[in-house]
């Protein structure tokens, strides 16, 4: 995924300076791209994972504090403090951090042996919260940088991802009378190479609309990526102490720190393009090279973690059938 995003992004950045007039050209083609991103994407989430959110309202309300509080305000900070002069970056940086998770976090968490029928539950409760929380959150936040109108923006998500989320449900439970449950199964893993090929494709038009703008200022690559990194690396290490801290058991950690720190890359990209700049855009695309490493990293991480946990909190629920205190 990642040699393709940056082949997708050298490629606009090439033609467009070639071109400069075709990535503002190409860019009547957002809608079908963004659809193309999203769709297929909500094919995999289930509406019903909603119902487990109640047997674990402690753990839900620390995942959603995490994704719509603190992750929020560390990434307004951030912001203020190192792109304060640079206002297009700053709302980049401040939705990177409002949007939630991704659906990409159920499979990250169980290759780390974690709780992934609760990121299940945490994908889809952070999308749902999302609706009305991120209008509200750029608002406030990234309304000290540029115009944000939140009314047309809830209404923008509501066609965008909420229509998607309920015509992709609406293909899944009917792909599952029509082919079966095992072939859906086998047939699941298309689905986000398919919503793969729409992020591509924006990626390739905004670099192409700033070509120009990006190869004759290339300080904005380290101007946006110091932000970004800083804002994984508390992120993640604030996750992972929090469960120390209230003794989470060992796959609840990973859940809840994939669940808060695994951006939804597709929804932050939807919106820069609809609403704010092309170098909004811009840092919309650094971001997954960064967030890809660090959830690389973490899971390298796993199983020293895996062991440390067993070693400090035997008795706190990494025995089979001790109950999380949560």
């Amino acid at each position: 995924m990642i040699k393709l995003l940056m082949l997708a992004v050298v490629l606009g950045l090439i033609v467009g300076s070639v071109f400069p007039n075709l990535g503002h050209q190409l860019q009547v083609l957002y809608p079908f791209s963004l659809f193309v991103m999203l769709y297929p994407m909500m094919v995999g989430i289930k509406l019903g994972e909603v119902t487990g959110a109640a047997k674990r309202l402690g753990f839900m309300t620390v995942v959603m504090l995490f994704n719509y509080l603190v992750s929020p305000l560390l990434a307004a900070f951030l912001a203020k403090t190192f792109l304060g002069s640079y206002p297009d970056f700053a709302v980049g940086l401040i939705l990177t951090g409002v949007v939630p998770c991704a659906g990409m976090i159920v499979a990250w968490t169980g290759m780390a042996k974690g709780n992934a029928p609760m990121t299940l539950v945490i994908t889809v409760m952070s999308l749902l919260a999302g609706i009305f929380l991120i209008p509200a959150w750029m608002l406030v936040l990234a309304g000290k940088y540029v115009p944000v109108d939140a009314l047309q923006m809830l209404k923008t998500i509501l066609i965008t991802i909420v229509g998607p989320l309920i015509l992709g449900n609406l293909t899944r439970i009917w792909l599952v009378k029509r082919i079966g449950y095992q072939r859906f199964a086998e047939l699941k893993p298309v689905f986000p190479g398919i919503s793969a090929l729409g992020m591509y494709m924006v990626f390739f038009i905004s670099m192409c609309a700033e070509a120009v703008n990006l190869i004759q200022n290339p300080r904005y690559i380290l101007t946006i990526s110091v932000p970004l990194v800083i804002f994984y690396l508390l992120l993640f290490s604030s996750s992972v102490l929090y469960a120390r801290l209230a003794k989470l058991n060992y796959p609840d950690m990973v859940a809840l720190t994939y669940g808060v720190s695994g951006k939804n890359i597709s929804i932050a990209l939807a919106l820069a393009v609809l609403f704010f700049s092309p170098l909004t855009v811009m840092i919309i695309a650094v971001k997954p090279l960064i967030q890809v490493c660090f959830m690389a990293g973490f899971f390298r991480l796993t199983g020293k973690l895996k062991a440390y946990w067993d070693r400090v909190l035997p008795a706190e629920g990494n025995l089979p059938g001790v109950k999380n205190r949560q």
